[in-house]
Parts: C-alpha cells; structure tokens; sequence
C-alpha cells in the first residue's frame, strides 16, 4: 500500500484523514472502507481529509470510474465530503457521482466541508 488512512469519531460525523500517495486502484478500495466505517459507526456522514496525500494530475478516466464506484458503493447511504487541495478540484468527479445518486461534494477547507455535511439535508 502506498496510501495509509485513520478514522475518527466526532460528533456528528466520521473523519478519514488519508496521508501517502495516490494510487488508483487502492482509491478503488476506499468507498468499500467509508461504507464499513460508516456502518461500524453507524454514522451516515464521513469528511474524507485528502490534503495530506502526495498526488500528480489524475487521469479524467481514473475520476469517472472512481466516481463510478462512489455511486455504487456508497449510493445515498452516506453523505460524503472531500477535502483536497484547491487545484486539484475537480467537479468532474463530483457530476459523475452526484449524476448516480451519490451524495458528493469537494472542498478546499475543512470548515466548509464540515458546514455542508451538518447543515445539509
């Protein structure tokens, strides 16, 4: 593995910080072990902490199969916030779950992301 990830318990929601470097397939893994978290907690709203990761440019084809599986894996079951560093944002990620169902939104800051997971309904 050369990404690692650590969850917390807070409050109202679940915080996944993940430190290390992208690589795709294991981000193909990861709605898996959001949704286990999640139901371990029983919590249905997880911020996802990116900015520590180490990433160059993610193909466009790489964010529409992760998209994908965003979709399929978590659905409307979990309400899911991402923090990543402001030029990498992309909103292609976020149409091609979001257009599936998915309850997606990318931020820059965590203020912002934890004001749209708790206010958000």
């Amino acid at each position: 593995m050369v990404s690692s990830f650590s969850v917390e318990y807070k409050k109202d929601y679940l915080a996944m910080i993940v430190e290390g470097t992208y690589d795709y397939w294991e981000f193909m893994e990861y709605p898996q072990r959001i949704l286990k978290a999640c139901k371990e907690y029983q919590c249905d709203k997880m911020l996802v902490d990116l900015t520590p990761l180490k990433a160059q440019d993610i193909a466009l084809i790489e964010l529409f199969f992760l998209g994908e599986k965003i979709a399929k894996v978590l659905g409307t079951k979990v309400m899911l916030a991402l923090i990543w560093k402001s030029e990498s944002l992309s909103d292609f990620l976020v149409d091609v779950a979001t257009n599936r169902s998915a309850r997606l939104k990318v931020f820059d800051n965590k203020k912002r992301a934890e004001y749209w997971l708790l206010h958000k309904y």
